[in-house]
């Protein structure tokens, strides 16, 4: 029998070993000692207090929220950074909003993505083979294939679907138009559909409609993403301890994972290499993520590198997909369904999506293709409406400073050293009243109408009466459009890439769900729980659905 001590039952005296060793590190070295933490302001220190870093930083994971908002208040309008004390990040500087572009523009030699986000989730120890993390392959079929052939894929995601809300929320419409409720885990919900829908894409049938592979998925991803924080949080000297334990169980949660796709995966290898020998052979490539895949790997293959083709690595980099895209498309469905089903009925929201679903699908005959997803501008409205409201993480787009020179921040000429992280306050700018009127209510047709967002230049510039400048005219933006002040898919050239794919596919769920379900409206919106910087997704939440006849 096994014995795998996961993260959470490592945490407790772990958590003992981190505040003796902040203590011990704070009597030797009471602050960051290079001189722009003096420069600049910072929240959550009390500098008056012994240890005040230490006190600061151990207090993060509860108080990380409230320093943001606090931090932005201050000092957005003075268009200056500030510090953010962070237990897992150290101490991290706080862009104000006008600064985000310029800062952001700045070219990979100075300021540095792949291996701040390779830390973040600490490939190290949760990914082991380092081929598969440093060469992502995996991240250019999602960037490019599986983003210029949605024609393709949405009808094959559209099916997964409808077979996935029949299997968890229910089949057949009785007689009387309407099903029994039925009360249903909204987030484990939302993960089954999504995976089984995603992976119709990345791999389709039968793979794609194994329950205990798409939950194997489920729990490999959670122990990627749960162990690195862990890991990230533990002072330096217990990396290795908190690395060996959370890589043990990700090494686990992986290998059961693989038992379900890995013969899967041989046999389509060993069908494209008869494919490849004799075009005639009776087999074609199916058009999908995991061929796109296995092609990219047969050019790695012709440039010399062969162990790209090891049935086991092209296994992992699926696994690899499913984990940056399954938790945070559930995340933002889990939040839409929420957000939609708390509002005040009274607002029509629901009345109004569903008839914009009906329509767009009698015009196209009844199924689901690429255009047809284009014309669903309410819904695309509602999805990014409630993104802004719960975006992934409360100050997020970590970057480090890797010019030996450092940076001098624009405006504020203040200097930057080598090693510092920036990141952004992602939800301060989201609820920012002078962008987003009323912006702690959701307002599903927020974006449909371009006139409720103010640029977010505009609203920290103070305007003289006198100024009779045209603005120009606003058009309104897609969720998969990016800009600095609705960041729930990154931002600049770094930004999500798979923003289009995970677009198109929560449309079609729900335009889908819209349409055939009922879900009772609840009185209270459950809230996320909010650790360190990051917005983690409700476990436990129940609604209540019902079949319904559709009428197009």
């Amino acid at each position: 029998m096994e014995l795998i001590i996961t993260p959470t039952q490592a945490l407790l005296p772990l958590s003992v070993l981190f505040v003796v060793y902040h203590a011990i590190r704070a009597w030797f070295l009471r602050k960051p000692e290079s001189k722009h933490w003096d420069e600049l302001p910072s929240v959550g220190v009390d500098k008056q207090q012994w240890f005040a870093w230490v006190r600061a930083t151990l207090k993060s994971v509860r108080w990380t929220q409230d320093w943001a908002f606090d931090g932005y208040r201050k000092f957005a309008p003075k268009n200056s950074p500030f510090i953010l004390p962070s237990i897992d990040r150290g101490a991290m500087i706080i862009l104000p909003p006008r600064l985000i572009k310029a800062v952001y523009s700045l070219p990979e030699s100075v300021l540095d993505i792949h291996a701040t986000q390779s830390e973040t989730i600490q490939t190290k120890w949760t990914v082991w083979d380092k081929e598969v993390a440093d060469n992502d392959f995996q991240i250019n079929v999602v960037r490019h294939q599986i983003t210029r052939n949605l024609e393709i894929l949405t009808p094959l995601m559209a099916d997964e679907l409808e077979r996935g809300f029949e299997k968890w929320w229910g089949g057949e419409v009785p007689d009387s138009g309407v099903g029994e409720w039925k009360e249903v885990k909204v987030w484990d919900a939302c993960l089954k559909l999504i995976a089984g829908a995603s992976n119709g894409a990345f791999c389709g049938a039968p793979l794609c409609r194994d329950e205990q592979f798409l939950n194997d998925l489920r729990d490999h991803a959670m122990s990627i993403f749960a162990g690195a924080m862990l890991i990230n949080a533990s002072p330096k000297p217990l990396k290795p301890i908190t690395g060996a334990l959370v890589g043990s169980n990700c090494w686990y949660l992986r290998r059961k994972a693989m038992k379900g796709c890995l013969p899967f995966v041989k046999e389509r290898l060993d069908n494209t290499a008869r494919f490849k020998a004799d075009s005639n052979c009776g087999w074609t490539p199916p058009k999908d993520g995991l061929q796109w895949l296995i092609d990219e790997c047969y050019a790695a293959a012709a440039k010399g590198d062969a162990g790209q083709l090891d049935p086991k690595r092209v296994a992992h980099r699926l696994l690899l997909v499913n984990d940056i895209s399954l938790h945070s498309t559930s995340f933002t469905v889990q939040n839409v369904i929420l957000d939609l089903f708390s509002s005040d009925p009274a607002l029509g929201y629901v009345d109004a999506l569903r008839d914009e679903a009906a329509s767009v699908l009698a015009k196209f005959g009844g199924t689901w293709s690429r255009d047809a997803v284009r014309e669903l501008k309410l819904i695309d409205s509602m999805i990014r409406e409630s993104m802004r409201l719960n975006p992934f993480a409360i100050v997020g787009l970590p970057r480090t400073v890797v010019h030996p020179e450092g940076i001098r921040l624009p405006v504020s000429n203040i200097h930057v050293p080598q090693g510092t992280m920036i990141a952004v306050p992602m939800e301060p700018v989201h609820y920012d009243e002078s962008i987003y009127p009323q912006a702690r209510s959701f307002n599903a047709f927020r974006f449909a109408d371009p006139n409720n967002v103010t640029n977010i230049v505009d609203s920290f510039t103070v305007k003289d009466d006198s100024d009779k400048t045209t603005e120009p005219e606003r058009k309104a933006k897609s969720t998969a459009t990016l800009d600095d002040a609705f960041l729930g898919f990154g931002f600049g050239r770094h930004a999500c890439p798979g923003r289009f794919f995970a677009l198109n596919e929560m449309k079609v769920f729900f335009a889908h769900m819209l349409l055939n379900y009922d879900v009772e409206y609840m009185k209270v919106r459950p809230k996320p729980l909010d650790t360190v910087w990051l917005k983690l997704p409700l476990h436990g939440g129940k609604i209540r659905v019902r079949r319904r006849a559709i009428k197009i």
